[in-house]
């Protein structure tokens, strides 16, 4: 009941800002800006999406190379669809370690690959929003040491439990907090099969420098997107600019506060494209530009777990 009452709070949230903002903005220049981007613009970033999705199910394929692509794009799509209906980045990164967790042991392994895959993608947006504030950005340099210590901080954690000093002793922290904290001992367990395969995978440089790599590729994809959209709607942000305002947008996205990140994602970045120069109408126009691809993506997952359950349930007769 509680879970319901949240959810709805957080929905009338989304309505109550999406609808704030459109009643005081000029919408008929919004449908405008938005018709005037050409077709072929329109496709470029589809296939751009897609290969972010791709990029996306290649990452989790190097952490459980037991999968197969179809099983991870189904993960994907789905914990997509959830994180959409439910508040906050966070969701959709909880809805995937479950899918991909089928026991207590695979459980530990997907939570470990999901943990690592937020944290490596907070480090690349610090890295790259660092980039994007020295070379074209305008809020101030106190900005710049937030994220290069935040990055360094983050930097450090990612890979503390590569040292066998750390991970033994958490090891036998958890071990024993399962021995002794009654009705916990499922939980802690978990945890411990987590570090072992955080323990693990960041003691791989290979495999920690190739999901970097696509991690920071799929990031770049997105500041193209908003280059190309910008462009679209007649609006001039350089791909630099993209680079700070996309990290800058993300992180205020992970905060659970209304459903899809509606309303939020809207009004920050007619705050953020503001900065440069961009109207009101443009920065709205661009934020639905981007909330179409995140509504594409959900009914593609929608779609393909009602395709399951309809399977399931013929598979059943």
């Amino acid at each position: 009941m509680k879970k319901n009452i949240g959810i709805l709070l957080k929905l009338f949230i989304a309505i109550f800002l999406l609808g704030y903002i459109l009643l005081t903005h000029d919408i008929s220049k919004i449908i405008s800006h938005l018709l005037n981007i050409p077709l072929l613009l329109w496709g470029f970033v589809f296939l751009l999406m897609v290969v972010q999705v791709i990029i996306s199910v290649v990452v989790f394929m190097l952490f459980m190379p037991n999968q197969t692509f179809l099983s991870l794009l189904y993960v994907r799509l789905v914990s997509f669809a959830y994180g959409f209906i439910l508040p906050g980045q966070l969701a959709t990164e909880g809805v995937r370690a479950y899918l991909l967790g089928k026991d207590e042991k695979s459980f530990g392994q997907s939570s470990a690959a999901v943990a690592l895959n937020k944290i490596i993608t907070v480090i690349v947006l610090l890295f790259l929003g660092t980039v994007g504030l020295i070379f074209a950005g305008s809020l101030g340099y106190i900005l710049i040491y937030v994220f290069v210590i935040a990055g360094i901080v983050l930097t450090l954690m990612l890979f503390s439990l590569a040292s066998l000093f750390f991970y033994n002793r958490i090891n036998r922290l958890l071990l024993f907090l399962s021995q002794r904290v009654a009705g916990f001992g499922k939980f802690f367990n978990v945890l411990a099969q987590m570090a072992e395969h955080w323990h693990g995978y960041t003691r791989n440089i290979g495999l920690m420098v190739k999901v970097f790599l696509f991690v920071l590729l799929f990031q770049l994809s997105v500041a193209i997107i908003g280059v190309i959209l910008s462009y679209g709607v007649g609006a001039e942000a350089s791909f630099l600019e993209w680079l700070w305002i996309n990290s800058v947008l993300t992180f205020v996205l992970i905060l659970p506060i209304s459903l899809g990140g509606i309303g939020i994602r809207e009004g920050s970045l007619i705050g953020l494209l503001g900065q440069i120069g961009v109207e009101p109408e443009q920065a709205l126009a661009v934020s639905f530009g981007f909330l179409a691809l995140t509504i594409i993506q959900a009914l593609a997952g929608i779609g393909m777990e009602i395709g399951l359950m309809i399977n399931k349930k013929e598979g059943g007769h």
